[in-house]
């Protein structure tokens, strides 16, 4: 007998290609055309592998994943199909999660369920049955609560499959009959025979002969029902299963006949080597058994074909059998070496049933080791029993859940319309309190700002009166100071200046020139006093002063005294009233200290300021002709140490370019906020 796990690969594929089809109307684009034609070369089984993956993969990249339309969750649905079908694990891992997030954010029960679909075929392939349970599970109840019986039918379909493995046979029997049952109804003749063919498998199993070759013959009247390629040889399948079963039943010439009806059968039909190397098996083990055999070259040729294959589990039946070969012929050195290789072929493969066959063989044919085999045998056995047992407990356990959820779920549909009621009935009341009390809080909130305005307008008023006075106090200091300097500095630096130039008229040349020079640094200190005083005689800077006004005041008053021509230009987009105090305090401050600079060491013949608004930020540039100095001196002046410390101040930037018989710029950055 075939076991269905030697065809499940296929078989779920088929199925699952089934489902996929679609009838939808499609708007045809460049873009949806290039994706069905990368799709439709993404399944032509007659392409290299690499081909057909790198297909799938071009399809993919002209798939906008930032869209979750019907249309892109069917494309990522057969991608994902055909990543599993080549057998790209890894990539499918990738791409199911585009379409699980697609399907999960619309709530889309169709493509949950089809989500769960890829994800059990996926872990049955692994062979991690517990896990793809489970999702057929999920897709069984989706689409039975869709009204979909005939996707219903497959996912029984595919859980039989899982239950005949673990021997399930109870299980597996209802599974099938309920999917044969609406496959039959729906005339869907090429799952109907899937359905029968594992029927067949089950009866067989449970020693049910009869019942498995009446399944197996209604299969094979539906072969010609439904359409099949040349690499589909689905008659020398079934005929080969007819001859399993009288082959077990001892009745080798029946065995004989149909597994040679099967093999003649393959010559219409592209030649699966597989399903060849296993009839050659069992159509020489009946000879075997008849006497008939006078060659082990039938068992050899298949070996040699299962090897190329890499199917361990159906190798090893090659050298049991031709263990048994060996020892009718007395020849016990190759009956040990074939049994022994047959051992390590079933290790290998981790088939549990295989090896159990296996060690049988072994312990008959080398009776010397036979203790140790039957212990073995014994050992695995009992493993292979629990681990069923535990299997079908879990299954079960899953089924039971998965009832139990969705019995919850109806008794939550339930009692949710019930609290939505109550809950909105609760929230109406609760809204009128909100408002009631709202009202209540707005008119106490209203009462507090209005005593807050109040005292706001009390503290601000104090707050001028304040400030009136230290504004006040200072300007009577500058006056005191200015006063000082001038009449009391001021007046002993002028006669000391005037009682040497009356010195001077009464000695020599020398000494002429001495007091000149005397004479002219005393003034000096005398202009800069008098800046000084001027300075502080001035009025502070108002709050509400006109800053373009006393600039260009300021920069009138430099061309009056002063032999350099200072020009401006100052940006009308900037809107002074919204420049706080302090920033145009200090702005003026930098330009009046950069100017006395300018006069005192530049040299320079021509100066220029502009302001100009640039990004949320005031960018002042100072420039003149002069004969510059090393910027990178670190013993700058007080003055630009001010311009810095002001800059810094205002969170500014300040930028100096100035080298020695060159002019200075001086560039000034302060934030608007």
């Amino acid at each position: 007998m075939i076991k269905p796990s030697h065809i499940l690969l296929g078989l779920c594929l088929i199925i699952f290609w089934g489902c996929s089809q679609k009838n939808n109307r499609i708007v045809h684009t460049p873009t949806q055309d290039s994706i069905q034609k990368y799709l439709a070369l993404a399944n032509l089984d007659t392409l290299d592998h690499h081909k057909r993956v790198a297909y799938n993969d071009k399809a993919l990249s002209f798939i906008d994943l930032t869209k979750n339309d019907s249309l892109t969750r069917e494309w990522l649905e057969k991608i994902n199909y055909r990543y599993l079908k080549a057998g790209e694990y890894k990539k499918f891992k990738n791409t199911i999660n585009y379409f699980e997030e697609k399907v999960f954010e619309k709530n889309n029960r169709s493509g949950i369920a089809k989500f769960h679909k890829l994800k059990g075929l996926y872990f049955h392939f692994l062979k991690m049955n517990d896990s793809a349970y489970y999702h057929y599970i999920k897709v069984e109840y989706i689409f039975k609560s869709l009204g979909n019986r005939l996707e219903m039918a497959k996912m029984l379909l595919n859980k039989s499959y899982i239950q005949n493995n673990l021997n399930d046979y109870l299980g597996a029997e209802l599974s099938a009959k309920k999917a044969n049952y609406i496959f039959k109804k729906k005339k869907v003749y090429n799952l109907e025979y899937d359905s029968l063919i594992l029927l067949g498998n089950v009866y067989q199993s449970i020693g049910e002969d009869d019942k498995s070759i009446k399944s197996y013959n209604t299969a094979l009247s539906l072969v010609d029902k439904f359409n099949k390629t040349s690499e589909d040889c689905v008659k020398s399948t079934c005929l080969n299963n007819i001859g399993n079963v009288y082959r077990e039943q001892n009745n080798y010439k029946l065995a004989i006949l149909y597994f040679k009806k099967s093999l003649k059968e393959m010559s219409v039909c592209k030649k699966d080597k597989a399903l060849l190397g296993i009839l050659s098996n069992n159509l020489g083990y009946c000879y075997l058994k008849t006497n008939t055999l006078k060659s082990p070259l039938i068992f050899q040729s298949a070996k040699k074909t299962l090897d190329s294959l890499g199917i361990k589990n159906e190798s090893a039946m090659s050298d049991i059998y031709l263990s048994e070969f060996y020892i009718k012929k007395e020849d016990s050195i190759r009956a040990n070496l074939h049994a022994e290789s047959a051992l390590k072929l079933t290790k290998l493969s981790k088939a549990s049933d295989f090896y159990l066959t296996a060690l049988t063989n072994a312990g008959r044919i080398n009776p010397k080791k036979a203790h140790i085999y039957i212990q073995e045998f014994k050992h695995i056995n009992d493993s292979l029993l629990l681990k069923e047992r535990t299997a079908r407990n879990q299954y079960y356990k899953i089924h039971l859940e998965t009832e139990e959820i969705n019995q919850q779920k109806n008794n939550a549909l339930k009692q949710r319309t019930i609290i939505v009621i109550i809950a909105f009935g609760l929230l109406l009341i609760t809204l009128l309190l909100i408002i009631i009390f709202w009202q209540r809080l707005k008119q106490k909130e209203l009462k507090v700002i209005q005593v807050q305005q109040k005292s706001n307008a009390e503290i601000y008023h104090l707050m001028l009166l304040q400030k009136d006075k230290e504004e006040a106090a200072r300007e009577s200091e500058r006056k005191r100071i200015s006063m000082e300097l001038h009449d009391s500095v001021m007046n002993k630096l002028s006669s000391i200046r005037l009682n040497l130039s009356v010195i001077k008229k009464q000695h020599n040349n020398k000494t002429n020139h001495d007091f000149d020079k005397q004479v002219k640094d005393i003034f000096k200190v005398e202009t800069e006093i008098r800046n000084i005083t001027h300075n502080l005689n001035e009025k502070g800077l108002d709050q509400n002063f006109h800053f373009e006004k006393m600039l260009e005041e300021f920069i009138d008053e430099q061309n009056k005294f002063n032999r350099i021509a200072f020009s401006i230009f100052v940006d009308q987009s900037i809107d002074w009233d919204v420049v706080s105090y302090i920033k145009k305090m200090n702005l003026y401050r930098i330009i009046q200290e950069a100017c006395h600079n300018i006069n005192k060491h530049s040299h320079a013949s021509v100066a220029t300021i502009s302001i100009e608004k640039e990004a949320e930020k005031i960018k002042t540039t100072i420039s003149d002709n002069g004969i510059g100095f090393n910027a990178s001196n670190p013993n700058q002046g007080i003055g630009l140490h001010n311009i810095r410390f002001r800059v810094a101040s205002l969170n500014g930037n300040l930028t100096i370019t100035s080298t020695e018989k060159e002019k200075t710029i001086l560039f000034v950055s302060i934030p608007l906020d």
